[in-house]
């Protein structure tokens, strides 16, 4: 007996080592509870890579349903407020503080960090954007958890930072397991949402500046149009009838009309809109329809700034692409033409935008980021409207093609720069009919051309740039004649079968009677004895290979020969340059400017456009004894009998002059085009001076032509001294 009593106490602390490492088995073999911060941090993983689908997975499946809210709906829910704020990227960060929740019966709560730490802290009392007092639950249910993060999101209007808090609730599964899942609601994806509530999105459009004209008059403006359109409904028992007959009243064909109706949004009831009208009532035969009045850019001149001003259009997809900044969209409208185009980023402004949270009937509800818009820039011209529609009907009435130029030679600023034939730039706004279209392509003359900018050869009036550059060089003086004989002229037998034509038979010539009378020959002379180092010397300080500053208007550099000549090393080319002809290419911008030191007593005075802009001051380029010199002489090209613009010899103001006739022909022998050209000034009150070109004067006088058009003009001519 007393040796069974021994065994088994021998036994006894074999059984308790045995049970005692059974249940540390037990305990090891258990699996790991479930923590609450490893769903926290897919959560954080999955919203910061807008992976919605494994978010939802995360969702209790209690708070879902009361949502209302299926994975699809969830999903789709996301990405259309993400993608209407345009979030391009998303951090959300745990907070270090004010993280609640239970995972001990102690009662104590837990922080968690965004290694996943925690940390037992006191509990404490926070109540919920619903109202639910979850550090309270916390304390007291150690199936709740409770932690704050940091959301920060990068939209199209910039950064929008919340603070977010997430509530969990550990839940049993079937197979008896445990799993910690976030209780969704909707201000987890903003903070002021509630169940119905919905993100809106808008566009703040800034205002277009305008552009005005030295005294503060519209050139483009916010002005209104008619709209018409169709009401479907409302065209009758036979529609395909009535579509014909408006399309008959309106100029546009069937296919246009029905093509616009057949649009996916359009309903019976909708007003679709089809074109402009200048009308502002229908007429009884129509039925079906409808006027209104619409905002749209507008240009006061019309055809005559329409080179200058240009138009604006809606973007299309050509300007989406090129659109390397990412600011347009399809509704947007953009300079397509002049000003309008190459100053586009001043007149646009800048677009703002408003990110609200709506209630379900749509009313605002909150603004969760705003950036005003910021209005676009109003651009000043240095141009008289006044001055530039006299100065476009006085070239257009002919029905010419070719540009003017009017300038003030004291200070720069240009007054009036026409070009025609022309467009009317309202209708590239409202949009042209195909019969207008049509005409616009046919027009052999090219409207569209901005003949401002275009370079032409210009001819004889470049002749007082070369008596200038001789009278410089000291090659030429005022009396020095040359023994001429006949109308044509060649230096030696070098020159092969070329020869200088004149069309005018005078000896001897002096350098007075050469621009009187216009003399090819005598500035010939001049030239090849100055020879081409002086020569190009001499002129290239007119303003050659200059812009002057006036990339608003696309101006190419003038040229006085092609780039493989430019050492004049041929003197026939030399001979041919010297009177505005060879390779020579000069826009009536430059043409204006090459004149203005004849006004200044040698000082170029560039040319200014723009009202407030910083403009290089007035170069010394000749002396003033050459400059009165050319002057004078100009001065008798008016005066004198015979001379070519006398013509004009009866107007006030003694007008000085220079005419030009240059042929354009493919090979020698030939007969060319001819363009005429005119430059003039008032020298009693140097208030303007003026350059033209018109095209095609063959067989109407040259540059005659252009003296008897202007003449009209300079005779009503009035500007401010």
């Amino acid at each position: 007996m007393k040796s069974k009593r021994k065994l088994l106490y021998g036994l006894l602390p074999i059984l308790f080592a045995g049970g005692i490492g059974m249940y540390l088995y037990m305990q090891n073999s258990k699996p790991e509870e479930p923590k609450p911060q490893t769903t926290v941090n897919q959560y954080i993983e999955h919203l910061q890579k807008k992976e919605f689908g494994q978010l939802y997975s995360l969702m209790s499946p209690a708070s879902l349903t009361e949502a209302g809210m299926s994975k699809e709906q969830f999903v789709e829910k996301y990405n259309a407020i993400y993608s209407g704020m345009q979030v391009s990227a998303v951090k959300a960060e745990l907070t270090a503080a004010n993280t609640t929740g239970t995972e001990a019966d102690s009662g104590a709560q837990t922080t968690g960090t965004e290694s996943g730490t925690e940390t037992k802290v006191e509990s404490q009392a926070t109540t919920d954007k619903e109202g639910t007092n979850q550090a309270e639950q916390g304390a007291s249910n150690p199936d709740l958890y409770q932690t704050d993060y940091d959301l920060h999101l990068t939209t199209f209007l910039g950064e929008v930072n919340e603070t977010h808090t997430l509530s969990l609730v550990r839940q049993e599964l079937e197979d008896g397991s445990k799993v910690w899942q976030i209780n969704w609601k909707p201000s987890l994806i903003l903070s002021d949402m509630v169940k119905g509530s919905k993100v809106r999105v808008k566009t703040l459009f800034p205002n277009r500046g305008d552009i005005v004209d030295r005294d503060g008059l519209p050139l483009a403006t916010q002005g209104t149009m008619n709209e018409w359109g169709i009401v479907p409904e409302k065209l009758g028992e036979n529609p395909d009838q009535m579509i014909a007959r408006i399309a008959d009243h309106y100029k546009v064909s069937v296919e246009a009309i029905q093509k616009t109706l057949g649009q996916t949004w359009v309903k019976p009831e909708f007003f679709v809109p089809m074109g402009s009208t200048e009308e502002f009532d229908v007429p009884s035969s129509l039925s079906g329809v409808a006027l209104q009045s619409k905002e749209i850019r507008y240009y006061p001149l019309g055809e005559a700034a329409a080179h200058l001003i240009g138009y604006v259009r809606k973007a299309t997809k050509e300007d989406l692409d090129k659109d390397t900044e990412g600011y347009y969209r399809a509704e947007d409208w953009i300079g397509k033409a002049g000003l309008e185009q190459s100053m586009e980023k001043q007149l646009r402004g800048e677009r703002g935008g408003l990110i609200e949270i709506t209630d379900e009937a749509g009313n605002t509800r909150s603004e969760l980021i705003r950036k005003d818009a910021v209005d676009g820039k109003e651009v000043q011209l240095t141009i008289s409207s006044a001055q530039q529609q006299r100065l476009y009907q006085t070239l257009a009435g002919g029905g010419d093609a070719g540009a003017m130029v009017m300038m003030n030679p004291k200070d720069g600023n240009m007054l009036a720069l026409v070009s025609a034939p022309s467009y009317n730039p309202n209708k590239m706004v409202t949009g042209l009919t195909q019969g207008e279209w049509d005409a616009y392509s046919a027009n052999e003359k090219l409207p569209f051309i901005n003949r401002v900018t275009t370079r032409y050869a210009p001819g004889s009036t470049f002749k007082a740039i070369t008596a200038a550059a001789g009278l410089m060089e000291k090659v030429t003086t005022p009396d020095k004649t040359h023994e001429i004989s006949g109308l044509q002229w060649r230096k030696n037998d070098s020159w092969g079968g070329y020869y200088v034509k004149r069309v005018k038979s005078l000896s001897p010539v002096n350098m007075v009677d050469a621009l009187v009378y216009s003399d090819n020959i005598y500035f010939a002379m001049e030239a090849t004895e100055m020879g081409s180092a002086k020569f190009i010397e001499g002129i290239q300080k007119f303003g050659f290979g200059d812009n002057f500053g006036l990339d608003e208007l696309y101006l190419k550099p003038s040229q006085y020969a092609n780039e493989a000549h430019r050492d004049l090393s041929s003197e026939v080319l030399l001979a041919d340059t010297s009177y505005g002809q060879g390779e020579m290419l000069m826009s009536p911008i430059h043409l204006a400017t090459a004149f203005t030191p004849f006004v200044n007593e040698g000082k170029l005075v560039k040319p200014v456009l723009i009202v407030g802009k910083e403009t290089p001051d007035p170069e010394v380029i000749i002396t003033p004894d050459v400059a009165n010199t050319v002057t004078d002489a100009l001065k008798q090209v008016v005066s004198r009998q015979g001379g070519t613009a006398h013509a004009l010899s009866s107007i006030a103001g003694g007008l000085a002059g220079k005419t030009g006739t240059a042929e354009l022909k493919a090979k020698k022998g030939e007969k060319g085009q001819e363009n005429g050209f005119f430059v003039t000034f008032d020298t009693e009150s140097p208030s303007f001076l003026l350059a033209a070109v018109i095209e095609e004067v063959n067989g109407r006088g040259g540059s005659h032509y252009v003296v008897d058009r202007l003449k009209p003009f300079l005779e009503k001519l009035q500007l401010e001294p």
